[in-house]
């Protein structure tokens, strides 16, 4: 066994700083460089030679950890538990990580946009309309009860809170946007208890519209989607499953 020198590493730059070292990581692991059973240098060497700060470094080793890629042993160091042919080494691979970052991505946009279209519903929305959402809700539930993940019911549902909304430019934003993150929504979904829950949260935004009650209506949209946000993200099968450890936003602001 030989520990890893801290010159093996370069210093990380301004972007998705704890993805930025998971991936130099994993880069020097592929190649050989690393081999099974190093020791790799001390969080507070690494933070230094990498130029970030020391809680990024922390969360990338946990995210390693977990994929049992590393093992911690108190008062020794962190080891390197897995060869260049692990497979937990294609789900480190860039293009996951930025898979990973744009999923992220398209869920800020939801989360900027749909609290805004729902308070519109609330205000400009027709009986018809309304009877759509209401339409859809119970297709969703219908979908459920069969055993299904109940994704076509709950993409109309948002599809006509945008129609009611009346602005054909927000329309195309959110038809691209939900095409984008179907398969992503859908595997999320597939929990029954996920699913009821989106359920639940749709009926009390559909109230809300039906009540013209647009502070509402937009409370509960973003009530709706950081619920899902925070459980999509945090769930063993989300699409970030590996990374739980690492914080929201990868950027460069991490202080030691």
């Amino acid at each position: 066994m030989q520990s890893i020198s801290h010159k093996a590493f370069r210093a990380v730059r301004k972007t998705r700083v704890t993805g930025a070292i998971i991936e130099q990581i994993r880069d020097l692991i592929v190649s050989g460089h690393f081999k099974l059973g190093d020791r790799l240098p001390a969080e507070r060497d690494l933070a230094v030679t990498l130029h970030v700060g020391r809680p990024a470094v922390r969360e990338a080793i946990r995210a390693l950890e977990f994929q049992g890629l590393v093992e911690t042993r108190p008062g020794e160091g962190t080891f390197l538990s897995a060869g260049p042919d692990s497979a937990a080494l294609n789900l480190l691979d860039p293009a996951r990580l930025r898979l990973l970052d744009t999923v992220r991505k398209l869920f800020e946009v939801r989360r900027v946009v749909e609290p805004d279209l729902a308070a519109l519903a609330a205000m400009r929305s027709t009986p018809e309309l309304v009877e759509k959402m209401r339409a859809a809700l119970k297709a969703q539930q219908d979908q459920i009860e069969r055993g299904e993940s109940g994704i076509e019911g709950d993409t109309a549902f948002h599809a006509h809170i945008a129609e009611a909304a009346g602005n054909e430019f927000l329309i195309q934003i959110m038809n691209s946007l939900m095409e984008r993150i179907r398969d992503t929504r859908e595997d999320w979904l597939q929990g029954r208890g996920r699913s009821l829950r989106s359920v639940d949260d749709h009926g009390k935004i559909l109230r809300a519209i039906e009540n013209r009650d647009p502070e509402a209506a937009e409370q509960d949209m973003f009530k709706h989607l950081e619920g899902v946000e925070r459980m999509l993200f945090a769930a063993p099968d989300g699409p970030e499953a590996q990374f739980r450890t690492v914080p929201p936003t990868l950027d460069a602001g991490d202080a030691s």
